[in-house]
């Protein structure tokens, strides 16, 4: 349930900078007075969300009264222009409540006893709203948490067991038709903007909800209907980001000319606003880029090369903005569906030359490794098992390049584990001199593979198929074999009339 975002962490952050705003978000001018009973003598911080993290505005000194006062003249140098949302009064000890920022003066009463229950609120609608809810959500879940205690210690099919689930539905509605309370009797304020932000997409009545493929299709075309994209206090909310990961993560199927498509399209509807579109931008190629997901590395290319090579990244300095570029192009050759770069090395003993491209299989593994390396010791014989019980009966090679700049421990490794598939490196001396090996056996990107392929650490497996075109990527050796024959099932499916 959304009032779990009290228990994130904050985050401080004094620097904050600045973007245009829409101007009945905005305020040039306000006055925030809090009367804290319990506090005195220290220092008050004014705080406010940011997506998932919380940051620091301003600070101000708490007097004897336990009185303290945020202004736009608070301090020399703060930022002149206070954007609406969800803030923070942030006290010693890690102390904070939250309130709203939707007036540009208002004054709240409480103490240290119960920031929320004991509030007063004098001159804002706003807060005064916020306040009784946040009360309310509190009382509801205090008796949820007594129905499903008692619950736990019952059998699912008792009388009070089922009872007990009527109660809990009945408390989920009752949040639901509070909340429509509020928007019905205060249409024009921000708590309606962000009630509605709240609420799920409703299937329309004659919708036929068992038609399922409907269902999510409408779910999906309507998933930010509720949500006003184009109010930017909304980012300053801890609302926005949960709803932007779950779309992407949980309803767009995960697949990256899906989501791709998915952020463009969500992105063009908020050009709008500069500040959401630099949110959305930055917050979607961060996720592409550290998605689990295999072959999601392309979405994060092609974030790159629609909004930071065209010069719409305008808040990252040109340091900034050529690290995700340049992390980008490194990608680029490595992604699903384009074929990898050649690696043209030779075994231990130099002696025999290996060429990747000139595998010829319907499916070849490269296999990254090295040998001082924990997680490969494992892995590499695990893959030699594979290698003999599944892949080698079905004509597939294993192309493995070792990592390790000293030979020695490579050659001891395969001597001692009798790792049965081709093993290649860049021995030192073609580091040292590759003037004398390219063109004439080798290529210099092969001697680069280390930096060409992104080699940050071990082991790293790829699949190819027949073109020596990526299928797969970053997958265990456990999956290699689950992975082969599912697809090689897949091919033989689509060529069936």
């Amino acid at each position: 349930m959304w009032p779990g975002y009290l228990r994130w962490i904050i985050v401080f952050l004094i620097s904050f900078q600045s973007l245009k705003a829409q101007s009945q978000e905005t305020f040039p001018e306000y006055s925030f007075s809090f009367k804290v009973k319990g506090l005195k003598d220290t220092v008050a911080y004014l705080g406010f969300h940011m997506g998932e993290q919380k940051y620091v505005r301003d600070t101000a000194r708490v007097n004897s009264k336990g009185e303290v006062t945020f202004t736009h003249l608070t301090r020399k140098g703060a930022p002149d222009i206070l954007k609406g949302g969800i803030y923070l009064l942030v006290l010693p000890n890690m102390q904070w409540f939250e309130f709203v920022v939707a007036e540009p003066k208002f004054t709240i009463e409480t103490d240290t006893l119960n920031f929320v229950q004991n509030a007063q609120i004098k001159g804002s609608l706003e807060n005064q709203l916020w306040f009784d809810y946040l009360r309310f959500v509190s009382s509801m879940q205090e008796e949820v948490q007594k129905l499903r205690a008692e619950q736990e210690a019952l059998e699912p099919e008792s009388p009070r067991y089922k009872a007990i689930s009527k109660e809990l539905e009945a408390k989920t509605k009752g949040l639901k038709e509070y909340r429509a309370k509020v928007r019905s009797e205060h249409p024009n304020t921000f708590m309606t903007t962000l009630f509605n932000a709240m609420e799920d997409v409703e299937l329309p009545k004659d919708l036929d909800t068992a038609d399922r493929k409907a269902a999510y299709w409408y779910m999906r075309n309507h998933f930010f209907d509720p949500f006003d994209l184009q109010d930017m206090r909304l980012l300053r909310t801890p609302i926005f980001e949960p709803k932007l990961v779950t779309y992407f993560e949980k309803v767009v199927p995960q697949q990256p000319d899906s989501v791709l498509a998915e952020a463009r399209k969500l992105i063009k509807m908020v050009e709008g606003d500069e500040e959401m579109f630099k949110f959305v931008v930055h917050k979607l190629t961060s996720m592409f880029e550290r998605s689990q997901v295999m072959c999601m590395d392309k979405a994060f290319v092609g974030m790159v090369e629609t909004y930071y090579k065209t010069g719409k990244a305008t808040w990252l300095d040109d340091s900034t903005l050529a690290k995700v570029i340049d992390r980008s192009n490194k990608l680029a050759p490595l992604l699903c569906g384009e074929k990898i770069p050649n690696i043209i090395l030779p075994d231990t003993g130099m002696t025999v030359w290996h060429n990747l491209y000139a595998q010829n299989a319907d499916y070849t593994v490269l296999y990254f490794w090295d040998a001082t390396c924990g997680h490969c010791k494992k892995a590499t014989p695990k893959l030699g098992e594979v290698y003999t019980d599944f892949l080698k009966p079905n004509g597939i090679p294993v192309f493995s390049v070792e990592g390790e700049v000293e030979t020695t421990k490579w050659k001891d490794f395969i001597k001692e584990h009798n790792i049965p598939f081709i093993s290649v490196s860049d021995h030192p001396i073609m580091r040292d001199k590759p003037e004398n090996f390219v063109p004439s056996k080798t290529t210099l990107e092969s001697i680069n593979f280390r930096n060409v392929f992104d080699l940050k650490a071990y082991p790293v497996i790829y699949i190819l198929d027949k073109d020596k075109k990526v299928i797969a990527k970053r997958l265990g050796v456990e999956q290699i074999q689950d992975f082969i024959e599912k697809h090689r099932a897949q091919e033989k499916k689509k060529q069936q009339p």
